[in-house]
């Protein structure tokens, strides 16, 4: 099966294939050379000695430089899949039950589902940007009613000239020219400081981060994304391959959270602390439980930290 990478992470593949294969060949190189030497000698007078040489010298190389990223992944997951070390959920899906059963046994995990590309940059810049583009949906939703209507009002003007009778389709037109309030009544205004607070948790809880999202079963299968490694930009594979892909994605990586319960210690609030250490120590459990709030991993979520995304084609 041929693969379409979208996303590779050599350097941690290099890193698990090199315990593997005791050593690898990340890539070969090709050199061609040529080399041109021209010399021309003259003698001077009788006696004089002077031999006088222009040496002309051209030279060319050409060195090709080939890597053989994609190759050794498919060496490296063949393997891994040979060594049955590999959970492989491309053909089958389990239950909930059985996936919580067997997913310790496995380190590495490989989903093939149709998938969600979220990318909390573009959240965050919706939420910066709801109510201008909401005021601009609403006026394009209106655009053509209120060129009719200004059409309307001219025409009558025209019908009726030097009198200051008003057509009864101005009222009209400054309602539809209220784009905050269409926007409003459309739900697609709210409070600025609404949605500042929305995109201030939303930084804080995600950073930014590039999800793949994907359903198999019961299970929900989260892939935090590197977009250093991404093939292409972000917004070309969301308008390639849409938001909400219609042909299944194949992730393969390192299981890396499931199904484990991430409790909090918090100390009494009358209870005194030791020392420093303890106190930023209880900080931490603080952090986490405001963070689990925030971007907790989901009761039926696994989380996978990822080597390859691709499609099978």
């Amino acid at each position: 099966m041929i693969k379409s990478f979208i996303y590779l992470d050599e350097d941690k593949m290099y890193s698990l294939s090199s315990q593997i294969f005791e050593g690898i060949t990340e890539y070969v190189l090709n050199e061609n050379s040529t080399n041109n030497h021209e010399s021309e000698t003259q003698k001077g007078p009788v006696g004089s000695g002077k031999v006088l040489a222009d040496v002309i010298i051209s030279s060319s190389k050409a060195t090709e430089k080939k890597f053989f990223h994609d190759y050794s992944f498919t060496l490296f997951e063949n393997h891994l899949m040979a060594q049955g070390r590999v959970l492989d959920l491309t053909s089958s899906e389990l239950t909930l039950d059985d996936l919580k059963a067997t997913i310790n046994d496995f380190s590495f995990i490989k989903v093939k589902a149709k998938s969600t590309f979220n990318d909390i940059n573009k959240i965050t810049e919706l939420f910066s940007e709801f109510n201008t583009i909401g005021e601009a949906l609403a006026h394009m939703g209106v655009f053509e009613q209120l060129n009719e209507l200004n059409a309307n009002i001219a025409a009558f003007k025209q019908e009726n000239p030097g009198k200051n009778k008003k057509s009864p389709l101005e009222s009209e037109v400054k309602r539809l020219s209220n784009f905050k309030a269409l926007a409003q009544e459309s739900s697609l205004y709210h409070s600025q400081k609404f949605l500042d607070d929305l995109s201030l948790l939303t930084k804080y809880g995600f950073s930014d981060q590039f999800e793949v999202t994907q359903s198999s079963g019961e299970a929900l299968f989260t892939t935090c994304l590197t977009r250093e490694f991404l093939r292409e930009k972000e917004d070309l594979l969301v308008r390639k391959y849409s938001r909400k892909t219609e042909k299944e994605v194949v992730v393969f990586g390192m299981i890396s959270q499931a199904f484990s319960e991430n409790e909090v210690e918090l100390a009494e609030e009358d209870e005194d602390l030791p020392n420093m250490k303890a106190a930023i120590l209880n900080l931490v459990e603080h952090l986490t439980n405001m963070e689990n709030s925030i971007s907790g991993k989901q009761p039926q979520e696994v989380v996978i930290d990822p080597i390859a995304v691709y499609f099978e084609v």
